[in-house]
């Protein structure tokens, strides 16, 4: 199966149309291309699609198909719960199963499911939970090998709301995080 057609039966599984998958990363017209296997797309524009369809990126780089739930490699509890949305209990199964976890997979889904976690802590005002959240999944998306620029941004973004929710005293931690996260971007951009 080609590059492309493994993007589009990833999209078409999930019900997504092209419009939907592409959001204002990249044209709806450019996804046509990349299915129909006429573009190739860059690594982050790769990195963009595998996150927005909740797969690794090395998915689409190799023969590896999705899991069926019959997988010996321990990711199918987590996998199963980040594609219905639970992710504490994706990060649950992770840390359930240290050897799975610490796989490149399982790195990048503790890397998204923490951040959807820590959203949505957010959004219920879980300041302190939701600041742990993003400070873990940050440390995976940082540590593993499929590490996504675009979720580091989306992830300072949430630590930056929380820093500010906490107030004065979250002034000092806000401004050491923020420096932090500026050095992780020049190098993140650096290294493209």
């Amino acid at each position: 199966m080609t590059l492309g057609q493994k993007i589009k039966e990833a999209r078409l599984s999930r019900g997504m149309t092209q419009k939907e998958l592409v959001g204002d990363y990249i044209t709806r017209n450019m996804l046509s291309k990349i299915e129909n296997d006429s573009a190739t797309p860059s690594v982050r524009t790769l990195e963009y699609l595998a996150g927005a369809l909740g797969l690794p990126t090395g998915y689409f780089l190799s023969d590896a198909v999705v899991s069926d739930g019959t997988a010996p490699d321990g990711l199918d509890e987590a996998r199963s719960a980040f594609r219905s949305g639970r992710w504490l209990d994706c990060l649950a199964a992770l840390e359930a199963d240290k050897k799975a976890g610490t796989t490149d997979e399982g790195y990048l889904l503790h890397a998204y499911a923490g951040a959807y976690a820590a959203r949505e802590a957010l959004a219920r005002g879980e300041v302190a939970q939701a600041r742990e959240l993003a400070e873990t999944a940050q440390y995976y998306n940082q540590e593993g090998m499929y590490s996504a620029p675009h979720l580091s941004c989306q992830l300072s973004l949430i630590l930056g709301e929380c820093f500010t929710r906490l107030g004065e005293e979250g002034y000092e931690t806000q401004r050491d995080f923020l420096r932090k996260a500026l050095e992780r971007l020049e190098a993140a951009h650096n290294g493209y």
